[in-house]
């Protein structure tokens, strides 16, 4: 739904995808998948602009992975320490 919203803008939900991963501090490239030169020309088309830091920001939030064991439980414990 994030990446609607911001294809709102006259892009692709694959071309906010790949910009997204792109501007990702420690990303250095992205593989893409196209099988068609369409779709390459779409998957280049992340090029042709930025998201914005909002933008980023919540599709961050929306793609958060919870941590699992041993993670959450680290936490629980930090937690009951303080």
């Amino acid at each position: 739904d994030e990446i609607g919203e911001v294809g709102e803008r006259a892009v692709t939900v694959a071309q906010v995808a790949l910009r997204w991963l792109l501007e990702k501090e420690g990303v250095s490239s992205v593989i893409i998948g196209a099988r068609t030169i369409e779709q390459l020309d779409d998957n280049l088309g992340c090029t042709r602009f930025s998201l914005s830091p909002d933008h980023l920001r919540r599709l961050d939030e929306v793609s958060k992975v919870p941590l699992a064991f041993p993670h959450d439980f680290v936490e629980m414990t930090k937690q009951n320490v303080l």
